[in-house]
């Protein structure tokens, strides 16, 4: 069976799912198309599939948001870097990027995993509204990160040691789960829609004519 989501990922990275049948991905495999279908009873399916993580990469992630909040940023992207660079994991990781680019059902999937596990690094103490806007941000550089060095794999950041990765971007991110933020930031955060596809209203707070900054999150 591993086999058969390999060649899928690839398909559906590359081709989307209106260009992926399970004949197709059967042929790519060398197997029996009924051995695909005993496996996956249609191409919905067999997507959902693909979309799985490695499991030991969601305990690792997990793990992370467990570790000292002071550290948590360098932590997160290590973790990261670590991942993307293991040739199981990565192979993995990158067909699950490149499908949510074109795939809705991948996408909602992609968000709801980082929505996940970047809000649980942030400090617990912190009302609703600051941490879905730390973890956002903090997701921000990562999934760039990854963009930029995994995907379009551009110039030098490409070819940096992951160490490298780590001590230059590690900050950023920690930056973004513990220090300041401009108060007019949150002011911008919307309201979560009373129904689904509606815009979101971004809130007004009145801040009493100081340009005045969240406070840093301390452990």
């Amino acid at each position: 069976m591993e086999r058969i989501l390999d060649v899928a990922r690839q398909s559906f990275a590359t081709h989307g799912a209106a260009g992926t049948t399970l004949r197709g991905v059967a042929k790519a495999a060398e197997v029996d198309p009924r051995l695909v279908a005993y496996y996956f009873d249609n191409k919905e399916t067999l997507l959902d599939a693909c979309l799985v993580p490695p499991a030991d990469y969601l305990e690792q992630v997990e793990a992370v948001t467990h570790q000292p909040l002071r550290g948590r940023g360098k932590a997160m992207v290590a973790n990261m870097v670590h991942f993307w660079e293991q040739p199981d994991t990565g192979t993995v990781l990158r067909a699950i990027l490149l499908t949510a680019v074109h795939e809705p059902v991948a996408m909602a999937r992609l968000q709801g995993i980082y929505r996940t596990n970047m809000v649980g690094a942030v400090a617990d103490a912190l009302d609703d509204d600051q941490r879905q806007l730390r973890a956002n941000l903090a997701a921000s550089q990562i999934i760039g990160i990854c963009m930029t060095r995994y995907i379009y794999q551009l110039e030098p950041v490409a070819s940096l040691p992951g160490g490298d990765v780590v001590e230059l971007v590690g900050p950023t991110v920690q930056r973004f789960l513990t220090g300041r933020l401009p108060i007019n930031a949150m002011d911008r955060v919307p309201d979560e829609p009373s129904n689904p596809g509606e815009p979101r209203a971004a809130r007004s707070r009145p801040t009493h004519g100081r340009a005045a900054v969240a406070r840093p999150v301390t452990r």
